[in-house]
């Protein structure tokens, strides 16, 4: 008599391990771009957020070198003057961006100029952004890097397009391992394992072996290990740090870029920008310096993940409640935290180099006058606007009410965190969830969602709740780590919750997935939702009102709360946390207390996003969102409300943005941000990381001291002194 209980047991074991061998593949991939980390990190003491955009672009190249009758190669970068409006007629843009090769050129060949692409990107990196970012604070490194990740992405989107991809990549050349029949009943297992798996894996084996030897037994390796130990006695050795990095740099660039060809066969290119996650899960593993370590890690993160998603093709699993994809982003975020909770305080911090300080987090003075200046002139520009000019006017506003949560987070509290927007998208579907009650929105709204049908200003409530809950889960790594670990976790949090929760169908109703219905806020008849059904267009003058209301109502808050005691305290704990701990502050719930008070903001935005559209998908949340709305309040000045005013304006879909639109025809949003991530590279070269805000009011002091100096007194005549007599003779004078 069959067992059937020991049967279904047998079954599951059998396709757990054969999801764990299943998954090297992927591991693979994660386990080289893993030991590309290591190596940049070693190298420079910098964690790389662009890694997977290098690959991505690697893979691209690659792609377009085999491009039926011949390819071009498209350098990192875009003509600075390109032919916009009235610059065509100009015919001043000569930089060139291409080099057109007109026979294809053999497999052997593609693979060699797209690692030279690779290595290129790498010597950019480090010239252009971590060299001169090397006395920067944290922040300015995090961001720098940021900067790059949003760079090597646009360019790649104005370069290469946005169309789909398949390429057969590194293999055509090898083994053609995914032409040939697959492994048929791959070890008795009862499923076929393609041939390229095996490949992959000890091909991953392969790249960490020699890494490893190179750095342990040569020359280079052993300065680059002593350089890692202490800069100062490399120096006095004879090498050269910054040699020493630029040359890592390269390694770890063609490290992507190998990364990036080998996998090409899986996947289009543009995906292997986010794979940065799991890679730095790997990297973490190794403990950011072995390079067997991160081997292992990736081989091991990419196995777990594949095994974890196996066991959602079991009919016992809740799908509809944690489907495949979320299984598979979750892993590297649980393997991410895991380390940094469990051995963050041992991993290496290249002492030699200096965190340098922080932004400047000036007290607003006048802010009722400001806050009444402001409202006025957002009232007459919604008077005089026309519908596109309205619409461009409420996004603003939107980011700009976004916004304001990265001040209190990141530049009131200095905690690096990366996955408000995300935040954002969790308040967007809640209050889309709790709204409905089973009727259609609209008209044509192609899904309808079940819900409870809760008033909206009690939908509006809970969803914010939602996201303060998500963002203090978030933040709790940061009771243990900070810095570029926490920018590291919560950029883990930002893919796992696009996958895990916003497109989570039992959670939020169908549609979560794809299209997601937006309810209508009214008060009595009038609808103060930004879409108006009549023009077909977001420009609803009441709901303009509704969200200034909003902007005004927080920016007023956040602006006393830097005044406060509370702020006091969140500066205190920014600058040092054992000297705040000292003085008697409980820095652990001075850190909950950002995080929840930044996520209530954030999710009020995203309630704010909501109403405006009839419609939202995962999509408008994605990370790249994320981390574009980051560039841009950094730009704009972290520290600031007008930093966040002058970030909302540099938006796509902004104000700025429609202006350029008018102007200068052809501008998208891949070169927007292209030109926020430049200028947030500038930013944290330059300034330091002070923005526009600060440095507009170092300006105007400069020239209001102007205004106040005696014009009797000529600039060469330097400096006003007073004697000593006529100091004693001059009633009420003070030093």
């Amino acid at each position: 008599m069959i067992d059937l209980p020991v049967v279904l047991a047998a079954n599951l074991l059998q396709n757990v391990i054969f999801g764990l061998i299943a998954g090297l593949a992927a591991g693979a991939v994660f386990a080289i771009l893993g030991v590309g980390l290591v190596v940049a990190f070693r190298g420079s003491g910098v964690i790389n957020f662009a890694h997977g955009a290098i690959a991505a672009y690697t893979a691209y190249t690659f792609d377009q070198l085999r491009e039926p009758g011949g390819g071009n190669i498209y350098l990192p970068w875009i003509d600075p003057i390109p032919e916009l409006g009235i610059l065509k007629t100009l015919h001043i843009n000569n930089l060139p961006v291409s080099i057109q090769i007109q026979e294809n050129p053999s497999t052997v060949l593609a693979v060699v100029l797209s690692l030279l692409m690779a290595a290129l990107i790498g010597l950019m990196l480090h010239f252009l952004v971590f060299r001169p970012l090397r006395n920067a604070p944290t922040l300015g490194k995090v961001i720098g890097s940021v900067g790059a990740f949003l760079y090597l992405q646009s360019v790649a989107v104005l370069n290469f397009g946005a169309s789909n991809r398949n390429d057969p990549g590194f293999w055509e050349f090898t083994s053609d391992a995914d032409k040939k029949p697959p492994l048929e009943n791959f070890l008795g297992l009862g499923s076929n394992l393609p041939r390229s798996t095996i490949a992959l894996a000890v091909t991953a084996v392969i790249v960490g072996a020699i890494v490893w030897a190179f750095f342990n037994y040569s020359r280079f390796g052993l300065a680059t290990r002593a350089a890692d130990e202490n800069e100062k006695g490399a120096a006095l050795l004879g090498y050269s740090p910054q040699l020493l990095a630029g040359a890592n740099w390269i390694i770890s660039a063609t490290l992507a870029g190998v990364a990036g060809l080998v996998f090409l066969h899986r996947t289009q290119p543009s995906q292997f920008i986010l794979l940065v996650v799991p890679a730095l899960g790997a990297a973490l593993m190794g403990n950011l310096n072995s390079i067997i370590g991160a081997t292992i890690g990736g081989l091991t993160i990419g196995a777990v993940a594949s095994a974890g998603v196996s066991l959602t093709n079991e009919s016992w699993w809740p799908t509809d409640a944690l489907p495949a994809d979320g299984i598979r982003q979750f892993v590297p975020l649980l393997a991410i935290i895991l380390v940094l909770y469990l051995r963050g305080d041992k991993l290496p911090i290249r002492g030699s180099i200096s965190i340098g300080r922080q932004p400047r987090a000036p007290a607003t003075n006048n802010a009722t006058l400001g806050m009444v200046v402001a409202v006025t002139t957002v009232l007459i520009m919604s008077n005089i606007f026309t519908s596109s000019w309205e619409s461009a006017l409420t996004t603003t506003l939107i980011f700009v009410l976004f916004m304001q949560s990265l001040t209190v987070l990141v530049g009131y509290l200095g905690q690096i965190s990366l996955a408000q927007w995300s935040l954002a998208g969790v308040a967007s579907w809640m209050v889309a969830r709790l709204a409905a009650d089973g009727t259609a929105v609209r008209e044509l709204d192609f899904f309808v969602k079940d819900g409870p049908g809760l008033p909206i200003p009690i939908a509006m409530l809970g969803a914010i709740v939602a996201a303060v809950v998500i963002g203090l889960l978030v933040g709790l790594p940061a009771l243990r780590i900070r810095g570029v670990q926490l920018a590291v976790v919560t950029l883990a949090a930002v893919v796992a919750i696009e996958d895990l929760l916003l497109r989570n169908v039992w959670l939020f109703g169908e549609g979560a997935d794809t299209t997601n219905p937006m309810p209508v806020p009214t008060i009595g008849d009038s609808s103060l939702s930004g879409f108006n059904p009549e023009s077909n267009q977001t420009d609803n003058w009441k709901y303009t009102m509704f969200l200034l209301i909003m902007v005004a109502f927080v920016g007023f808050l956040v602006v006393n709360l830097r005044r406060g005691a509370i702020g006091r305290r969140f500066l205190a704990v920014r600058a040092n946390e054992r000297a705040a701990a000292a003085a008697g502050i409980d820095v652990a719930q001075t850190k909950m207390l950002g995080f929840g008070i930044s996520s209530a903001i954030a999710g009020l935005a995203g309630v704010m996003f909501s109403f405006k559209l009839s419609q939202l998908t995962s999509e408008n949340f994605s990370p790249f969102v994320g981390l574009a709305l980051l560039a841009f309040v950094y730009l704009g000045g972290i520290t600031t409300l007008f930093g966040a005013i002058a970030g909302g304006l540099l938006v796509a879909g902004g104000l700025s943005a429609e202006f350029g639109a008018l102007h200068f025809e052809g501008v998208t949003q891949a070169i927007i941000n292209l030109i926020g991530a430049i200028g947030l590279i500038v930013n944290a070269i330059v300034t330091g990381g002070e923005g526009i805000a600060l440095l507009q009011t170092d300006q105007g002091k400069h020239v209001l001291s102007g205004l106040r100096r005696d014009p009797s007194i000529a600039p060469e005549d330097g400096p006003l002194t007073i004697s000593q007599e006529e100091l004693a003779g001059t009633e009420g004078a003070t030093v």
